[in-house]
């Protein structure tokens, strides 16, 4: 850790200087002379129509892989941990129409890793090159979640109107709802190619419609029709829709599946001060994928010195079996409760719940469901073949079938498809942690996350505990996880009202996972996963 921190700490002191070197760089403003005595006032300036902002974030990302897969355990000829140090320049900046409500935008970024990997497809383990991810313990891989390679993209163009109760967004842009958002964790946003049109019916009741028909995701230098269950890697060599089942054939001609984005409608409701509840309707229309209702609530439970409060959430998916990933039905219902038992620090636990789905099926010719670990693998060289459901994770996950022989096998099934935040752990789930929960995992079940946050009175220092618990057990054989997380972040000084500087901050979080209870016949038990991020921010 002392290494990461010198290697981010290095960077951070160079952020530091050519601060320094910005602020002294700005021309002091000359004094405005004092107004006679009988002087008429002097007239209001309007605010300058120019705005912008920006930062250099500096990021070092590890990650220990402490298994990969049944029957490959860690060390020689396991999976190797991975690390990638990258720095970034971001930056935004507005001009609005004095008077009129309409304004445009737009924001840049550019990032690299300065390990002369500038293209993505060097990562791909199907070609030759020195940035390959070919390395086994005890080398490295690059971390291409952070990413470990250049990108360079204005990744946010648009015009927008904000005037009488309406607003409207046309364009590339950084949208933040539920299912979709901006999972801002590494070094740029995702974002959104669409149009965003919403109205404030009353004070309490606003409705809101949406077309995205492109993203870029957050390791992206461009808007593509992509998904994260239907893209392929980095390189865009290998197919991983995710209905796809396992293959021992190698075929460099797969193409990702495609579709249109999303639709997205919300009706959002924010009650008196007598009753201030805050809920909100969503509908998401995911291209070919499926479609998906969504509602949450959060009401603050009086005047007390403690605060506390209780939040809902709960959700219904489905998708027809001709549809990309095959067949969906997922519910999932969330309670929350927390309270300030001091004044600087907030306490809070959360449920969630997700039924599993059972079907009895007879499998596609060259596949079977393993009687030992209860995933459906290829019995001989077959190509990937897709399937008319979509699955948990497999490789030392949740339990996908049960073997009934003569080609039968019962399928569990369930899981909330996210096409853009699966993996992310961006999506809403009370009981998301920082590296998984149940929709990264593809998986129906249940899970419980508590979770304790500190705050300094002069809000420099914030620090947040979290545990989380996952119970992934089925017909097909017990499993559950548990994850913990630690987030510190401290602002060195504060923001002034004028100049160039917006702020400094350095970040340190901390989370590991382990498997506390799968262990199928002749299996290893899966060891720890850990990962660490060290970030140091300058912001302009």
């Amino acid at each position: 850790m002392l290494t990461k921190l010198a290697r981010v700490g290095l960077t951070a002191a160079a952020m530091v200087l050519a601060a320094t070197t910005f602020a002294l760089a700005e021309t002091t403003a000359t004094p405005a002379p004092k107004l006679l005595a009988q002087a008429s006032p002097a007239p209001t300036a309007s605010p300058n129509p120019f705005t912008y902002r920006g930062y250099v974030r500096a990021y070092d990302f590890t990650r220990q892989n402490a298994y990969s897969g049944y029957n490959v355990p860690s060390g020689p000829g396991g999976k190797a941990n991975q690390s990638t140090e990258s720095n970034a320049i971001g930056l935004h900046a507005d001009y609005k129409f004095e008077q009129s409500g309409f304004y445009v935008g737009g924001s840049y970024v550019y990032a690299n890793p300065f390990n002369q990997c500038s293209d993505p497809t060097t990562h791909s383990s199907a070609l030759p090159g020195p940035c390959g991810t070919k390395s086994v313990p005890p080398g490295l891989n690059p971390d291409d979640t952070l990413p470990g390679f250049e990108m360079s993209t204005l990744y946010e163009a648009y015009a927008a109107y904000n005037a009488n109760g309406l607003y409207f967004k046309g364009g590339d842009q950084v949208i933040t709802t539920p299912w979709a958002t901006a999972a801002d964790t590494r070094l740029k946003p995702i974002s959104f190619q669409g149009a965003d049109l919403s109205y404030r019916l009353t004070p309490n009741w606003t409705i809101e419609g949406a077309d995205y028909w492109q993203w870029e995701c957050r390791t992206c230098s461009n808007f593509d029709h992509g998904t994260l269950l239907t893209v392929v890697n980095p390189g865009g060599y290998t197919y991983s829709g995710a209905n796809a089942l396992p293959t021992t054939v190698y075929d460099p001609t797969e193409t990702p599946l495609n579709n249109n984005g999303f639709i997205y409608g919300r009706l959002g409701y924010v009650g008196p001060t007598s009753l201030p509840l805050t809920a909100n309707l969503y509908y998401y229309g995911f291209n070919n994928i499926a479609n998906l209702w969504w509602l949450n609530a959060t009401l603050p439970l009086g005047p007390s010195k403690l605060r506390p409060y209780v939040a809902l959430q709960a959700g219904d998916e489905s998708a027809p079996s001709s549809d990309l990933l095959g067949k969906i039905d997922a519910t999932v219902f969330g309670l929350q409760a927390g309270f300030y038992p001091l004044t600087n620090v907030l306490l809070s636990a959360g449920f969630d719940s997700i039924p599993v789905r059972t079907d009895t099926i007879t499998l596609p010719a060259g596949y079977a469901c393993n009687v030992n670990t209860h995933q459906i693998t290829p019995t001989s060289s077959y190509k990937e073949a897709t399937f008319p459901y979509f699955l948990p994770g497999g490789s030392a996950g949740t339990a996908q079938c049960t073997n009934l022989g003569g080609g039968r096998a019962n399928i569990y099934y369930g899981g909330i498809a996210s096409p853009y935040t699966d993996s992310y752990a961006a999506d809403p789930l009370f009981t998301t942690g920082g590296t998984q929960g149940m929709v990264d995992r593809r998986s129906p079940g249940s899970s419980v996350k508590v979770a304790a946050t500190f705050t300094s009175d002069d809000r420099q220092f914030v620090a947040i505990v979290d545990q989380e618990w996952y119970d992934y057990s089925n017909p097909g054989y017990a499993t559950s996880t548990n994850s913990t997380g630690f987030d510190v972040q401290y602002f060195f000084s504060k923001v002034p009202k004028t100049g160039l500087y917006k702020g400094f901050s350095f970040r340190v979080r901390q989370f590991s996972r382990s498997a506390t209870n799968f262990a199928p016949p002749g299996e290893p038990i899966a060891g720890l996963f850990k990962y660490g991020r060290y970030q140091a921010e300058y912001d302009f």
